[in-house]
């Protein structure tokens, strides 16, 4: 009887970390770290860049002319009630003003300015009709739905007799 010995194992290099493993290791992590930075931060900047006004100092020389007006405005007690409604893909917003009493006001040129929270590239800027007395109406062909800061401002002639900003939220379909 024969009896047949395992052949003998060949030894094994044991794992040897070297120069080049360590420099390709952390070139593979810095490299992962700053591409996926680099990534967040155009889609952070291309989603809302940070600019509100075109000219902060400009705008800043006017501030205190535009409280003083806002102040005239607040007396004399006028509000708007404004509504949002789906028509389609689009959507038709109606608003009423009315005075201190509850008196709706008409005869005005109204616009509003429907801004988006997170980027001013989805705002829509509409001419607001006077169809039936005292209701201002516009209609947007397409709007996203969800909550939307609404931006109105009713002039007579040249001079702004009122503005109002507040929130409003369109339904889904």
């Amino acid at each position: 009887m024969s009896c047949d010995a395992p052949a003998a194992r060949r030894p094994r290099r044991p794992f040897e970390l070297t120069g080049w493993m360590v420099a390709a290791m952390l070139v593979l992590f810095f490299g992962v770290i700053v591409s996926v930075n680099a990534t967040i931060l155009t889609v952070a900047l291309r989603t809302m860049p940070g600019v509100e006004t075109r000219s902060a100092y400009e705008t800043s020389q006017h501030f205190n002319e535009e409280i003083a007006r806002q102040h005239e405005r607040d007396a004399r007690g006028w509000k708007a009630a404004a509504t949002l409604s789906r028509q389609g893909e689009g959507a038709t917003l109606g608003v009423t003003l009315a005075d201190r009493l509850g008196q709706p006001l008409s005869g005005f040129t109204a616009t509003a300015r429907l801004r988006h929270p997170a980027t001013s590239a989805r705002d829509h800027a509409v001419t607001l009709n006077e169809g039936q007395p005292e209701r201002y109406d516009a209609n947007f062909d397409h709007i996203e739905s969800g909550a939307w800061i609404l931006e109105l401002q009713a002039r007579r002639g040249d001079e702004v007799v009122f503005v109002s900003r507040s929130r409003i939220t369109l339904p889904e379909r």
